[in-house]
């Protein structure tokens, strides 16, 4: 079962989502005006409210969205709430859209919950994909296109990089040296394995400046 979150950060390529390729579609807090804007309805929203107003909320339930408003004190941000009802409701595959933005704390919060929940949970936008991998994956690539791969949630051990003009076979990746940081995908996969711990990955579908 697949989910797609839609957060309150930059989303220049929303209406590019094709949202019939989802079970569940969550609105988090404020992802959920773009929604109202092209008169579409997620099938969930999730957060506190605090950037959207009564009305906005009003109009959701009108249309049949199923609303869960919480406190806007708590201990949990937005985003974590939807993931666990994403994943409580049988989500295998969570791909999170309208991500980026200037809160570096709350991208930073958002590559930590991708990386302790035990699904696979991506990242989306037209410039950069992000995931994190615990054992062993095989991703799309295009040749001379910028990826990064760096230890999360502690040390990585046993990393083996294979599709990369800078491969590594069974080495160990410190927090305190990315040196995983700017490699670059030379075919059209790339596979990444760890044998303990976790690493992230960005794919860079536009070359960042």
């Amino acid at each position: 079962m697949r989910s797609a979150l839609f957060l309150n950060g930059e989303c220049e390529d929303f209406e590019a989502v094709d949202l019939k390729d989802y079970d569940l579609v969550i609105a988090v807090d404020g992802g959920a005006k773009r929604f109202l804007k092209l008169g579409l309805t997620p099938d969930v929203f999730v957060g506190d409210g605090d950037s959207l107003d009564e009305s906005d909320l009003e109009r959701l339930k009108a249309l049949g969205c199923e609303v869960f408003l919480y406190p806007k004190e708590k201990d949990e941000i937005d985003t974590e709430l939807a993931l666990r009802m994403a994943i409580e409701r049988g989500a295998e595959e969570i791909d999170i859209f309208c991500w980026m933005g200037e809160r570096l704390d709350m991208l930073l919060a958002l590559m930590y919950l991708m990386a302790s929940l035990n699904v696979k949970i991506t990242a989306k936008s037209r410039k950069l994909i992000v995931g994190v991998v615990s054992k062993k994956v095989e991703l799309e690539a295009s040749p001379n296109e910028k990826w990064s791969v760096v230890p999360i949630a502690g040390d990585a051990y046993g990393v083996t990089l294979e599709g990369f003009k800078y491969e590594i076979v069974g080495k160990d990746m410190p927090c305190e040296h990315p040196y995983g940081v700017s490699n670059v995908a030379v075919s059209s996969k790339v596979k990444i394995s760890v044998e303990r711990g976790k690493v992230a990955y960005f794919r860079w579908l536009k070359e960042p400046s």
